[in-house]
């Protein structure tokens, strides 16, 4: 392959996210905006604009893009070519591909976030140093996704579903948050983070644990340089309904740092939770490398200790053992270079 420039765009429900990417993995510009997520034509329009701003950051004519690659949240069928992502208002069967090159002027390529981001990490991530045919990226922030790669082959589905792990059943007991979201996702996602961190500091009002030993910080919003108060000296003093409120993923997950007991516990909960997902994924597919990614990922060992238990406990014998769970090294360009590995391979195919 020559060295070709190419536009990657990152829809995502919060964050549009666009760059101008060669052949070799060189990111020439990054741009981030704010996703609008009020409609079809206001969201188009935003990604349009971002599209639009990568190109002139990096320095080029439009010329010199030769195709465009697009990650959505969600899903895309290949077959009906449509986008349906429940997170963004009104995207339930919307024809991006076509609105898109109508608009570029360029070959637009589309796939699932997951799915492109699992691409960006048999290219760049770990595969750069080794090569990697099967490979499972877990994405796991506010939702909980996988990008499949099976003998260096991605693996979309009939209608693009194929890796919706967020729906993968750990819990016999049904709840009606499954319904939402999923099983999997409802107990191991960033959402479920702060709600077992409520109940934590809730449970601390019982006796059990005296609230002002829940070193939570929370954000005061008085302040001009977003600087927390430590909940251990000033927490009482704030209106329960504020705390409770400001318990987010994030916040546990410093208290956690901090040592904090309850906080820890959440984490061990969620890590396990994941563990339980992750034993099934790898038990099914047998991957090589399992890439945890997302916002989640973050938090790193605390999480990553209790998940490996869990498949410890979980997994089948042999591929439990064969297995390596890793962080992801691409961070916020994940998605930007995954979505330009996608038009890289998708040109390679058509010639």
């Amino acid at each position: 392959m020559t060295n070709q420039l190419v536009l990657g765009l990152d829809l995502g429900g919060t964050k549009i996210a666009a760059g101008v990417v060669n052949s070799r993995g060189k990111v020439f510009s990054s741009v981030r905006v704010v996703t609008p997520a009020q409609g079809v034509k206001t969201d188009l329009a935003a990604l349009f604009d971002a599209a639009h701003a990568a190109v002139s950051a990096a320095k080029i004519p439009w010329k010199s893009i030769r195709a465009v690659g697009v990650g959505v949240p969600g899903a895309f069928d290949p077959r009906a070519e449509t986008v349906w992502a429940p997170n963004l208002p009104g995207w339930s069967k919307v024809r991006l591909r076509r609105l898109l090159e109508d608009a570029l002027q360029r070959p637009v390529f589309v796939e699932s976030d997951r799915n492109v981001q699992a691409l960006a990490e048999a290219w760049l991530g770990l595969g750069a140093k080794r090569r990697v045919r099967n490979l499972v990226f877990l994405t796991v922030g506010t939702g909980i996704g996988a990008g499949l790669i099976c003998e260096g082959r991605l693996i979309p589905g009939a209608h693009g579903v194929a890796g919706a792990a967020g729906w993968m059943v750990i819990d016999r007991q049904w709840k009606p948050e499954y319904g939402r979201v999923g099983c999997f996702e409802a107990l191991g996602a960033g959402p479920a983070v702060a709600r077992l961190g409520k109940l934590a500091w809730e449970k601390g009002g019982s006796g059990e644990m005296p609230k002002h030993d829940f070193r939570f910080q929370i954000p005061d919003s008085k302040s001009q340089n977003n600087t927390v108060r430590d909940s251990t000296s000033q927490i009482t003093s704030l209106p329960d309904s504020k705390i409770r409120a400001s318990i987010t993923a994030e916040v546990v997950a410093a208290a956690a740092r901090r040592g904090d007991k309850a906080a820890r516990r959440v984490l061990e909960e969620i890590g396990t939770n994941l563990g339980l997902g992750v034993a099934n994924i790898v038990c099914l597919l047998n991957p090589e490398v399992v890439v945890l990614g997302g916002g989640l990922a973050g938090i790193g060992t605390l999480l990553l200790a209790p998940l490996r238990k869990a498949l410890r406990q979980w997994g089948q014998p042999l591929a439990r053992k064969q297995v390596r769970i890793v962080l992801s090294r691409l961070g916020e360009q994940a998605g930007i270079l995954g979505a330009a590995r996608y038009a890289l391979l998708k040109m390679e195919e058509t010639g």
